[in-house]
């Protein structure tokens, strides 16, 4: 498959911001460029012109100064909306600059293994129509700091030159690149500092990636480049901002998948054992910890944070819910072997910072069922278009998946077999269950899976296709259909015909929605190469170009969490309201004066009446009592513990809002795990019952079900129902006694 190239305004727009920037310039020559054997990049531009060139673009590209952050750095910053083709967009301005001003040393930067295989597979892929559009083809390697003569090359080539590198490739000072007094420097001088010489052009691609710490800063220096082009949808730091393609551009215009969000949330999960370690403080002589609970108030039960915790703590007292009489801490310690912070309670059960336990296994059921069944739906459209749909799931432990009784292989085997069913009527083979299935893990010496990029490498046959050959995926022959993933592949890896993504979390995703997002927005490519747009009048779910996400949250939450990081880069025009502003210092206060009204015999009478003082007795009929409670609770309605999967589509996208329409929702039930407690015992205790009393009242309970349901929000609102019946009781033979006593109306 050979990808086409695109020729698309906006990509055009972006390149001639950064070409424009050294408008002007004398082009290279070997007699003006080189130097003692070093063949570099010069400029002759001064300040003030490279300024003039920046406001001239800025304005072009209607950027307030403002917003566009103006600096005398050689910093410039191309902001472009995760899958609009920023890579080609970078890769084609290496071949303007040559093309105008004769630059030849080009360092393309990058935070990650999987970015640097991206990059190094698109250069691959249009090697052959750039090289048909400009009529030359600059020479392009990956650094490897064993073959050091490929970088002396580099330094001393007069042809146009492309290193592609990682950020962690220069920032030690035990790196080769960095190392003082080797036998095979140059000049004398570091390689870093022989790279310096040639005053390269850097691209960095996803700079806010670890590329602005101070050491990193410190190190881009040495290299000295001739400008840096920094490209990225989420730029952390802004200086000279010479284009923008927001969110809402690239949404609106089509230039990349429309969204729809299939979300799958837990309902009325109140009282389940869910826990989650949510923090731990380790300043001080004491270790503790906060938790995330089911924490019982007045209004019920709220999932909240509880007060920091120690070793000895028990969570039921501390949070008011019997659910947790069992958990009391036992430790609370850093591992050694993972480097991270465990709880573990004196039952057994054992939490890692960050993560929840409580059994997942309905909610991940249903978000595999859901995804699967969309990829089914999606999949013979997509090939009658000779157009291979790909699934990508998050997951946030590789252990769920590697096992063969992994919680989710096991479950993605059922529900794959089970939906395969369902849609197409027929059982799908063992062997084809387990084809349609990638994965980028890989197994250490410990003979354990990880997500480490490092240990990726020495799986080669998952590792090229996953990340060096993308192309064989899109291909219809490929059985892969569903790749499964952890955090290596939540920033740098896409593939243009991923139409689904699920994150299959036990804790809510952490993962940037933009970047989880950013997998699966790229327009999809057919068998030929060719991109597949839709055209303009297509219906509204009808669309070839619809990203499925199916996250662990609800849409609110999804759309929330989304909205805020867009909010964070953009800004938004809805301030909110101003709260008025009534007067400055104390508030006055009000002086009451007894007045003549005070002191007249009227008003004497009547405080006489008014200030008698009393006691008062309650009692209740307790049979009465009784009664009324065992009618209530049988008529007390508690809702199935259940999954509520809502299909809502996204319409626009903006700092100020997301336009979205639901279209349809499904419930699921679930099961869940409760402790068991005594009925009886935790009326009695929670009320103003005696035992015999409380026991009475549950031997008249015919309602059973609604007690197997959830049994301790049950009794939650069993307990509240009985104290409203008692307190009304109590009413209704309230009575006052006059003791004799008065109050002075001096007092």
């Amino acid at each position: 498959m050979q990808i086409q190239l695109e020729d698309l305004e906006y990509q055009r727009r972006a390149i001639a911001a950064a070409v424009g920037v050294l408008d002007g310039q004398v082009k290279n020559t070997f007699d003006n460029s080189n130097l003692f054997g070093i063949q570099g990049n010069i400029t002759d531009l001064t300040p003030e012109q490279l300024e003039e060139n920046k406001k001239r673009i800025i304005a072009e590209n209607n950027i307030a100064e403002e917003d566009a952050k103006l600096s005398p750095d050689p910093d410039v910053c191309i902001e472009m909306e995760t899958g609009t083709g920023k890579t080609l967009v970078y890769l084609r301005t290496v071949y303007e600059l040559y093309k105008a001003y004769r630059l030849t040393k080009f360092i393309i930067l990058v935070p990650s293994i999987a970015i640097k295989e991206g990059v190094l597979q698109s250069v691959e892929d249009f090697k052959k129509p750039l090289s048909d559009l400009y009529g030359f083809e600059p020479a392009c390697f990956e650094y490897d700091s064993g073959k050091l003569s490929r970088l002396k090359h580099f330094i001393e080539d007069t042809q146009p030159q492309i290193m592609v590198m990682t950020i962690q490739s220069i920032t030690s000072d035990d790196r080769i690149i960095n190392q003082v007094g080797r036998d095979d420097s140059f000049l004398g001088l570091t390689f870093l500092q022989a790279l310096g010489k040639c005053r390269p052009v850097i691209i960095m691609d996803e700079p806010q990636e670890g590329m602005d710490t101070e050491n990193a800063v410190a190190r881009l220096a040495t290299l000295n480049p001739l400008v840096k082009l920094r490209y990225s949808a989420t730029h952390k730091v802004v200086k000279n901002l010479l284009f923008r393609l927001t969110p809402f551009d690239a949404y609106r215009d089509g230039m990349v998948k429309k969204i729809e969000v299939l979300s799958v949330a837990e309902k009325n999960d109140e009282a389940t054992l869910k826990i989650e370690f949510s923090s731990v403080q380790t300043t001080g002589t004491t270790v503790k910890a906060k938790l995330t609970v089911w924490r019982v108030n007045g209004d019920g039960f709220k999932w909240k944070e509880t007060n920091w915790l120690k070793v000895g703590d028990n969570l039921g007292d501390k949070s008011a819910n019997v659910s947790y009489r069992d958990y009391t801490i036992e430790r609370i310690w850093k591992s050694l072997h993972d480097q991270k912070h465990h709880l573990k309670f004196t039952n057994g059960i054992e939490l890692i910072l960050k993560e929840r336990n409580g059994d997942v296994s309905g909610l991940f059921r249903q978000q595999l069922q859901w995804l699967i069944r969309r990829h089914f739906q999606k999949k013979p459209v997509l090939a009658a278009q000779g157009i291979k749909c790909l699934s990508l799931i998050f997951i946030d432990k590789v252990d769920n998946y590697v096992r063969d009784e992994g919680i989710i292989k096991v479950l993605f085997r059922e529900e794959y077999a089970a939906v395969h069913r369902e849609i197409f009527g027929t059982d799908p083979t063992p062997a084809q269950i387990e084809e349609c299935q990638g994965y980028y893990f890989a197994k250490t010496g410990g003979d354990e899976y990880t997500d480490s990029e490092n240990a990726m490498l020495k799986n080669k046959k998952i590792f090229d296709e996953i990340l060096r050959d993308k192309r064989a995926l899109l291909d219809l022959a490929n059985p892969r259909e569903f790749i499964f993933s952890h955090s290596a592949l939540g920033v740098g890896w896409d593939n243009p015909n991923i139409f689904n993504i699920a994150t299959l979390n036990e804790s809510y995703s952490d993962v940037k929605k933009r970047q989880e997002l950013g997998r699966g927005l790229r327009i999809c490519r057919n068998q030929d190469g060719q991109r597949i747009y839709d055209a303009a009048d297509v219906k509204e779910g009808e669309e070839t170009n619809l990203l499925t996400i199916v996250p662990n949250e609800t849409y609110e939450t999804f759309a929330a969490q989304y909205q805020e990081q867009i909010k964070e880069i953009y800004g938004t025009a809805a301030a909110g309201s101003t709260l008025r502003k009534l007067h400055k210092g104390k508030p006055a206060k009000n002086k009451l004066t007894r007045g003549k009204l005070f002191e007249s015999a009227a008003f004497k009478a009547f405080w006489e009446k008014l200030a008698r003082k009393t006691d008062y007795t309650v009692a209740f009929d307790e049979a009465k009592v009784v009664e009324r409670a065992i009618t209530a609770l049988n008529k007390l309605v508690i809702g199935d513990y259940q999954a509520e999967v809502v299909l809502t589509r996204i319409r626009s996208i903006a700092a100020e809002t997301i336009g979205s329409e639901e279209v349809g929702r499904e419930t699921e039930n679930l099961r869940a795990s409760f402790t068991p407690f005594d009925l009886v015992e935790e009326l009695s205790e929670n009320t103003a019952l005696s035992y015999p009393t409380a026991l009475e009242i549950v031997s008249g309970i015919e309602n059973f079900a609604a007690v197997a349901k959830n049994p301790p929000k049950f009794l939650a609102a069993a307990c509240a129902l009985i104290r409203d019946i008692e307190l009304d009781e109590m009413l209704r033979t309230l009575s006052y006694h006059p003791t004799g006593e008065s109050i002075p109306l001096t007092e």
